[in-house]
């Protein structure tokens, strides 16, 4: 679909830098953050976008993308690093269609570590609108904070592979690495790097997050991680892994009963294994599978998948005891909810809240399914199988 470049309004088909820029502004864009050379406006009267002599003027376009940025709440530094001067589907959450495992991908040197290319790639992208006039600023906010945040996690966990098990910087970025059973010594920092994404996500799709001190911070990111990775794990394994019951561990690591014995491979002392084996294997055949069929049977679209992690960070239910916080949460849950309703304005469902009522059904399946993987961890934790630090 053809659209204008709000710069110099030349027509494109695809996004630049996560807004309707073209190619050349972008690249203009991106020497001008590089150089140190402070630009002055060409006619000096800083109107030479009014006059339609925005190309003429290095100081007057720099300002005008500087300005979209800013009214549009992205960080630019973010979004200049992860540009690339290819085509991008304008849409959220796109099913790629299948890639062959590229030559650079080297052969598993575990025969019981199966390594599997990806075949459903769940990129978002951010908002392809002019925010000013999009109906939905802070979905479209959510689903670039998102998009930022799924990239830290899966260049830093692949970067953390062994070298036996490298994956190529082109595997990474074409979305054609492998996924490999997780292991329970991994698990403390994946969940790391999830947390710290989290930062990351809220800073970008919230504005009033960064008005919070280091400690309401806090409060909200180590409330939310549990509840947000088991409704993220889910969509996607539902999404990539429709047949079996795998479900994801962290963004590039799973979990089955098939690969138990590799998950246990990395305990040391080689006790209680049977035991742990039991456990594990019956908290993945009665929580994890639940909760993936209720996710198949709500079949939450992308836009409310992203509205489900919106709210598992606000998490009213935290016990902080502190009014303030409560407020801030609720207030963020309602602007929330003021989308969701926007949104299904826009394709036409007038009555919605039969489905609203599945999403959060669908939200207290997953709650419950969290409080129980929490109790098998430290069931697992009383085996001596799970002696990782706790956050």
């Amino acid at each position: 679909q053809s659209r204008t470049c709000l710069i110099c309004k030349a027509q494109i088909t695809q996004l630049h830098l996560g807004i309707d820029a073209c190619r050349a502004c972008a690249v203009f864009y991106r020497r001008a953050r590089r150089s140190k050379r402070v630009s002055q406006c060409k006619s000096k009267t800083g109107k030479c976008v009014e006059d339609s002599r925005v190309l003429e003027c290095r100081r007057c376009r720099f300002d005008l993308m500087q300005g979209i940025f800013e009214r549009a709440n992205l960080d630019p530094y973010i979004l200049i690093s992860i540009d690339k001067s290819e085509p991008e589907s304008s849409s959220g959450l796109n099913a790629e269609s299948p890639k062959s495992v590229s030559s650079h991908e080297p052969a598993s040197t575990h025969p019981h570590i199966p390594m599997i290319s990806i075949r459903y790639s769940l990129i978002l992208l951010c908002a392809n609108s002019d925010p000013s006039s999009s109906s939905t600023p802070l979905l479209d906010r959510i689903r670039c904070g998102y998009n930022v945040m799924t990239r830290i996690r899966r260049t830093t966990e692949l970067c953390m592979r062994p070298v036996d098990q490298f994956v190529h910087p082109n595997a990474i970025d074409d979305n054609t690495f492998p996924i490999i059973p997780g292991t329970h010594g991994s698990i403390f920092r994946t969940k790391q790097i999830l947390i710290s994404s989290l930062f990351d996500f809220a800073s970008i799709s919230f504005p009033e997050f960064e008005n919070l001190t280091s400690n309401e911070k806090w409060h909200f990111v180590s409330g939310c991680n549990d509840l947000f990775n088991v409704i993220e794990s889910n969509f996607r394994a539902q999404k990539i892994f429709p047949d079996d019951d795998r479900i994801f561990l962290s963004y590039t690591t799973t979990l089955s009963t098939d690969s138990i014995d590799v998950f246990l491979s990395d305990h040391t002392e080689k006790t209680n294994i049977e035991k742990a084996t039991t456990a594990i294997r019956k908290g993945l055949e009665t929580h994890a599978r639940c909760e993936k069929q209720a996710m198949r049977r709500v079949s939450p679209t992308d836009e409310e998948f992203l509205v489900l992690l919106a709210l598992s960070f606000w998490n009213t239910e935290s016990p902080s005891g502190d009014e303030h916080l409560s407020l801030i949460a609720s207030t963020s849950r309602a602007a929330i909810m003021k989308d969701l309703h926007s949104y299904y304005s826009n394709i036409g469902v007038s009555d919605y809240a039969t489905r609203i009522g599945q999403l959060f059904c669908l939200m207290v399946a997953s709650e419950k399914v969290t409080m129980s993987i929490l109790e098998d961890l430290e069931l697992l934790r009383l085996m001596d199988i799970n002696q990782q630090p706790r956050f």
